[in-house]
């Protein structure tokens, strides 16, 4: 299938590289009646290229994360005649253990650990995280590189064992609830206002392409927010608008947002 018109009606840049790998990854396996995987995808970067693979007829596909509320996800696509069931898993679950009495271990001190072995952000999945362990998804090939080499976690001697995905124990995310009045619901006075920062800077973050709604990066300044909506920042972080309320008498915008801690 052609890479070109199969992504003509994406424009970031970024997602239609992504894509152009899926769709290798698609014609790869009609050529050589193989199995292959993505990469870990986000839900936004999955809708699209379940879009693209729905356009080839002698292949399936399945979606794959570890467990039902997983956020990054990666598709397995193997010839029609096969079945996911009989197909070895593309994912492995490691827990990461250790003595964390005197310090807490955040995602970014987990994923940064991983990070530094080498080891690509594509290749990693959800990172459930508890009290003295945490439970990482990653992609099956990396899996052995993991449990041989990583042995520390910020400066915390940790062990790391392979489980079974029945194992998983998903972890809600930390939120604090934030209420406040913004001038309209564009996302430039939103995150303005959420993020305590000037209607500039947010604007600045826009056209710098470091701003995303529901996954998908935003460009426009002027996009138009909906309650239930999550949005990324890089560098100020990630946060759900829970209710977009009534008019203030001095025609502001009452909004009520969780932000992820």
């Amino acid at each position: 299938m052609d890479k070109i018109t199969l992504t003509n009606h994406i424009r970031d840049i970024d997602l239609k590289n992504k894509m152009y790998k899926v769709i290798d990854k698609a014609n790869a396996c009609l050529k050589n009646y193989d199995i292959r995987e993505t990469d870990f995808l986000n839900p936004y970067e999955i809708k699209n290229a379940i879009g693209i693979l729905n356009s080839f007829s002698d292949i399936k596909y399945s979606i794959e994360g570890g467990f039902d509320k997983a956020e990054r996800c990666l598709i397995c696509i193997y010839p029609y005649y096969m079945e996911y069931e009989d197909i070895d898993s593309p994912i492995k679950v490691l827990q990461i253990e250790g003595n964390f009495k005197f310090k807490e271990i955040k995602h970014k001190d987990y994923l940064g650990s991983l990070m530094s072995m080498g080891i690509k952000r594509e290749k990693i999945g959800d990172i459930n995280i508890h009290e003295n362990f945490c439970q990482v998804i990653v992609s099956s090939d990396i899996s052995d590189y993991i449990l041989v080499n990583l042995d520390k976690v910020a400066r915390n001697n940790v062990k790391v064992f392979e489980i079974p995905k029945e194992e998983i124990k998903y972890s809600e995310p930390k939120t604090k609830e934030v209420s406040l009045t913004v001038s309209s619901e564009r996302i430039d006075c939103i995150i303005s206002g959420i993020y305590n920062i000037s209607r500039q800077e947010s604007s600045k973050l826009i056209n710098a392409e470091k701003v995303f709604i529901d996954y998908e990066k935003i460009t426009s300044t002027s996009k138009e927010v909906k309650s239930g909506s999550l949005i990324s920042v890089r560098g100020k972080g990630r946060c759900i608008v829970t209710d977009i309320g009534d008019i203030t008498r001095k025609g502001k915008v009452k909004l009520k947002a969780n932000i992820i801690v």
